[in-house]
């Protein structure tokens, strides 16, 4: 299943652009209102107050409280992968390309901790079709991950799987929702992010100077050792 092919939530309304706009107004709603309340004890009722929407306005978008449920996952999702697509665009090097979706995976999951914490406690929730076109989403997205490392495995750069190594740097990027709060109670949050950036990129392989010297794009080259550089 391709993105293109993913599962449709089909609303009555056939303005794309103010589907879009209402499904943002939703999806944001709907987060806010499952973690206040849970899945489960949440109502439509409470979802459409909460957009500012009539409860029949809020049907004209979306037709059960599942479809809510799985719009917020598949909104998430494209937030992710939008957000590494345009973090790598431009970079050649393998070790640019891997911080640089780290980096932005992470500024991400730091913005929709709650959002990705609901995933992981609500995703058994989905009925079976949503539940596929759910992991379909996630298994894309680690590929995306697995792209970029097979790249780096082909040059020399890395030496761990490529398949395994993409599943887990998924994982670990999550640890920012999922450990919040043990970890914000002994660690300022550029802490956690390079912390779990640096751990990725030497299980990676990566020694410490090839971590520093190639994890940013150049501004130029190094002055030879014998110029001083101007103060």
């Amino acid at each position: 299943m391709t993105v293109k092919e993913k599962r449709r939530i089909s609303p009555v309304v056939r303005d794309e652009a103010l589907v879009a706009e209402r499904h943002e107004c939703i999806f944001r709603a709907a987060s806010r209102v499952f973690i206040r309340s849970g899945y489960h004890q949440a109502t439509v009722r409470e979802i459409a107050l909460e957009a500012g929407l009539s409860l029949g306005t809020l049907y004209t978008y979306v037709r059960t409280k599942e479809d809510i449920l799985y719009l917020v996952f598949d909104r998430l999702t494209t937030a992710l992968r939008e957000s590494i697509g345009d973090a790598i665009t431009g970079l050649d090097d393998p070790v640019q390309q891997i911080r640089a979706a780290l980096e932005a995976d992470l500024k991400l999951t730091e913005q929709y901790q709650n959002e990705i914490l609901l995933v992981y406690q609500e995703a058994k929730s989905l009925g079976k079709p949503s539940l596929h076109a759910m992991l379909t989403r996630e298994a894309e997205y680690v590929a995306f991950f697995e792209q970029i490392l097979q790249t780096g495995y082909d040059r020399g750069v890395f030496t761990s799987d490529p398949r395994l190594s993409a599943d887990i740097i998924t994982y670990l990027c999550s640890v920012v929702a999922l450990r919040r709060w043990n970890l914000k109670r002994r660690f300022q949050q550029p802490e956690v992010n390079d912390g779990i950036v640096e751990f990725i990129l030497r299980g990676l392989g990566l020694d410490a100077s090839n971590r520093s010297i190639a994890s940013r794009p150049s501004a130029g080259p190094p002055p030879p050792p014998d110029v001083e550089r101007p103060e």
